[in-house]
């Protein structure tokens, strides 16, 4: 089972680095060729690339947040109250990430003056996503707290 959990830690910090390295190295070459084809929409083009950074801030931070969790399991502390918590801070994290979205979503199309269906769907993939991992970490929260409530009980009894 420890070979698994070393297995997710390596795939999400590959995936974290060349997430990283594909928004700092080809984020801007992409905004350039969409301001290419659109020249109305250049001006969106610093500003989409900041809050692109910003938010990925969050998805760092609950990669980071999951190899804690995985820490956790592989030295037995899987179903503490502990990891309940990561999970709870997975899910704010996700929540905040839609909010932040749907706030951009909202500034863009204003500044566009019009909602672009690109603009559109690209909030709903994310959105849905964050939705998504809102739900699956509060669940699991609930789970391990009730586990934790389950083992803490079973160990004072004889």
């Amino acid at each position: 089972m420890s070979k698994y959990i070393r297995l997710f830690k390596w795939f999400s910090l590959i995936l974290a680095a060349s997430t990283m390295v594909l928004s700092v190295l080809f984020l801007p070459y992409f905004l350039e060729s969409l301001a290419w084809r659109f020249p109305e929409y250049e001006f969106l083009i610093d500003p989409a690339m900041y809050f692109i950074w910003a938010t990925s801030i969050g998805f760092y931070y609950i990669v980071l947040l999951l190899i804690n969790i995985c820490s956790n399991a592989q030295s037995g502390k899987g179903f503490t109250i502990s990891t309940a918590k990561l999970f709870d801070r997975i899910a704010v994290v996700a929540l905040v990430e839609i909010v932040a979205y749907m706030i951009g979503f909202v500034i863009a199309s204003i500044w566009i003056m019009k909602a672009n269906p690109y603009l559109v769907f690209l909030f709903f993939i994310v959105a849905f996503f964050c939705f998504m991992i809102f739900g699956v970490c509060k669940v699991m929260k609930h789970l391990l707290r009730r586990v934790a409530d389950i083992k803490e009980d079973n160990e004072y009894t004889i």
